[in-house]
């Protein structure tokens, strides 16, 4: 016996079972089945009548599977047709949007180029600007009134509410993450206390750890069509710990309360803001310029796109708006402070790449975090204040901004401009 372990010892061997597509039902089996059958039958008789069954079988097989397929994704997007993500998942699920551009990078490209790369295009972008245009206390943009709600102190939040928190989120790891995101979600029993620690700390004193300020970079192409030979055509995501992003819901959640009650937000801003989208805006855009047609009157619209915008945010700037148009004080403005101070970021195009040396963010939000675009949209309050000081009518989607108006009210435009 002790040979035979020793020559054929035992061992496991894990079998997958082929999961089914989720729109392959007992008919479409059924049918699958079938083509089986005949498809024997002719391989064993050759008679050229099984091969006729056998060939009519399989096209009815497939257009039975296609009819399945077509049915399930009308179901998916008519019962999810007020959420979003999943719509564009699956838009770009069905048209290959979401395939994996990383492999497409050349090996002529380092990680060194990218990050090189990346913050000479901010500082150029930078350069280009006069410095009258971004000083905070100076600034035209800057509104008149300040806000009069404060918000000063962060709620200490309860385990049940970090354990729900975390069961919703996706349980993807990043290289800084020292065990994978599954492996902490499955050990949420025992990691809930010194989690919960950790951020009610943070909460607390208004800091956040240096160790939670790191970001991998990955370069993405803009678009799956663009060279990518050509440095330009990638966009920096920001990759961050798993406790990074715990954090970050936290203190979002808190301040997306704040925002909500005294009613902070730009009301003709429709990105990262709940009950408001792309469909929003493009609906209000299209029925002022249908009204406007109604009345005889033709209407000139610009389309605004700022470059690198969320790399390019003014660090000082942000806290001032904070401050003095959002009403954050004491511990969570200094809260906010730390987590813009001190942050540091490398570029890693690839899994088993070599990455670049660390660097300095001095500038902007990570693209890729939680608070992000939400900082973004903070930080781009003042632009209505100052659009409606000429007269246009306005409606912006991140950092889209369509300005519209009469054609006979041109020179508002271009004053505004």
């Amino acid at each position: 016996m002790c040979a035979l372990d020793t020559v054929a010892p035992l061992t496991t061997k894990v079998i997958k079972a082929h999961r089914n597509s989720p729109w392959f039902n007992e008919n479409t089996r059924a049918l699958k089945l079938e083509c089986r059958k005949l498809e024997r039958r002719w391989r064993t008789t050759k008679l050229h009548v099984f091969q006729i069954a056998w060939t009519e079988s399989v096209n009815k097989y497939k257009k039975a599977l296609f009819k399945a397929r077509s049915e399930y994704y009308s179901t998916l997007i008519d019962s999810k047709n007020k959420n979003p993500r999943v719509l564009f998942r699956t838009v770009a699920k069905l048209t290959n949007g979401n395939s994996d551009q990383q492999c497409k990078i050349p090996t002529g490209i380092s990680s060194t180029d990218f990050m090189n790369f990346f913050n000479e295009k901010i500082k150029n972008i930078r350069s280009q600007i006069s410095a009258s245009h971004y000083k905070p206390h100076t600034s035209l943009a800057d509104p008149v009134s300040h806000c009069i709600q404060h918000f000063s102190n962060f709620n200490p939040v309860t385990e049940q509410e970090v354990l729900s928190l975390i069961s919703k989120m996706k349980p993807t790891t990043c290289s800084l993450d020292p065990v994978p995101t599954k492996l902490v979600k499955s050990a949420m029993d025992v990691l809930a206390a010194p989690i919960l620690n950790i951020i009610n700390s943070s909460l607390l004193h208004g800091t956040v750890p240096d160790t939670l300020k790191v970001s991998v970079i990955k370069p993405l192409l803009k678009k799956s069509d663009l060279d990518p030979h050509i440095l330009n055509n990638y966009r920096p995501i920001s990759n961050l710990p798993f406790l990074s992003k715990i954090l970050e819901k936290v203190v979002a959640s808190q301040l997306q309360t704040h925002l909500t009650h005294y009613n902070l937000f730009e009301k003709f801003q429709s990105g990262f803001h709940t009950g408001h989208s792309t469909e929003t805006a493009l609906t209000r855009v299209v029925n002022d310029i249908l009204i406007s047609s109604d009345e005889g009157n033709s209407t000139v619209i610009m389309l605004l796109d700022l470059s690198a915008a969320f790399d390019t945010i003014d660090h000082s700037i942000l806290l001032h708006r904070l401050e003095n148009d959002v009403g954050l004080t004491g511990t969570v403005l200094a809260w906010f402070n730390s987590y813009l101070s001190n942050r540091f970021q490398y570029v890693q195009k690839c899994a088993d790449s070599t990455p670049s040396l660390y660097t300095e963010v001095q500038y902007g939000v990570p693209q890729g975090s939680v608070l992000g675009p939400l900082l973004f949209s903070l930080y781009m309050l003042p632009l209505g204040s100052l659009i409606r000081k000429h007269n246009v009518n306005f409606h912006s989607y991140a950092d889209d901004t369509q300005l519209y108006l009469h054609l006979n009210q041109t020179k508002f435009l271009q004053c505004c401009l």
